[in-house]
């Protein structure tokens, strides 16, 4: 595995992160006018989730976290600043967590589909997202895993030392509601 130097380390994650957010604002601001199912909420909701998975949910079992910014942060010490993000993909939504039905609509409906409705029955048999208290629930955990990355993006880039405006980020992105 490659290592690079703290600096180099966070200014890759942070640029990616701050791609993974773009999806997330995309998203938010297609709400107010786009339907849903629509080519475009699907097309930046698929994205989204894919980012997710690579970054946070898929990788070898027996270390505490799934994605490829666990080891990034790993070797630099710095492990500890995913536990938001962690915390939040481990909420309870139907019977199963919020990473896991994350990941198995990526992998289902996404990138491993057979285009019939079995590709959702995994999900749907664990979480019945027709319930509005189940997508009241999703949409308040997206909404706190953007504000999660968005933190992460910020104390990965402050670990360095280094100015804020160095990762494209103002010290406003620090304060969060």
């Amino acid at each position: 595995m490659a290592s690079g130097t703290l600096e180099e380390t966070a200014l890759f994650l942070v640029h990616t992160l701050k791609q993974l957010l773009f999806g997330f604002e995309q998203l938010d601001d297609l709400d107010e006018h786009v339907t849903d199912g629509s080519p475009a909420k699907a097309f930046y909701l698929n994205s989204v989730y894919n980012y997710l998975a690579l970054l946070f949910l898929l990788g070898p079992k027996g270390r505490p976290m799934a994605g490829s910014v666990y080891p990034a942060l790993q070797r630099h010490g710095l492990c500890h600043l995913l536990n938001p993000v962690k915390a939040v993909l481990d909420e309870p939504i139907g019977g199963m967590s919020f990473g896991e039905l994350v990941r198995v609509f990526r992998n289902s409906a996404f990138v491993h589909p057979a285009y019939s409705d079995a590709d959702l029955d995994r999900v749907y048999e664990s979480v019945d997202m027709m319930d509005p208290d189940n997508q009241n629930r999703f949409q308040e955990l997206l909404l706190r895993l953007y504000v999660a990355i968005k933190d992460l993006a910020v104390s990965i880039a402050q670990a360095t030392g280094r100015p804020l405006d160095d990762f494209g980020l103002r010290s406003i992105d620090t304060h969060f509601s």
